[in-house]
């Protein structure tokens, strides 16, 4: 079933317009990354990933959205953090976030910005 939110007639110049705009649809589309999963405390974007999440650093914050592999591996090789075995994702153990948190708490916000710029990470400090 469409619900739909429909506009008719226009009090200024006296003529109709019809507008349908398909709520349903749109509200079925915003809430695809939950159904999936990915919003949910154990999602990526829901905070089980490390690197998509914000740091405290000297004097300010760093917001990290390092989601895809290529920047994940990036940042995990710049902060010094290893994999204990072959093909394990890094990013999903509760480890890899106190070592990250740990790396960035003694990194002024000038420092990891010529990180980010140096290593091509997507990172954006804050104070």
């Amino acid at each position: 079933m469409r619900h739909t939110l429909a506009s008719q007639g226009c009090a200024s110049n006296g003529k109709g317009v019809f507008h349908e705009v398909a709520l349903e649809d749109a509200a079925a589309y915003l809430a695809l990354p939950r159904h999936w999963g990915l919003t949910l405390p154990r999602g990526s974007v829901g905070g089980a990933h490390a690197g998509y999440a914000v740091y405290a650093c000297i004097k300010g914050r760093v917001a990290v959205a390092a989601l895809e592999p290529h920047f994940a591996a990036r940042l995990a090789e710049v902060a010094g953090i290893k994999a204990a075995k072959p093909r394990q994702d890094l990013m999903l153990l509760p480890s890899t976030r106190v070592k990250l948190s740990d790396f960035f708490a003694v990194l002024t916000r000038k420092q990891i910005e010529a990180l980010a710029t140096a290593h091509d990470l997507p990172l954006l400090t804050m104070s």
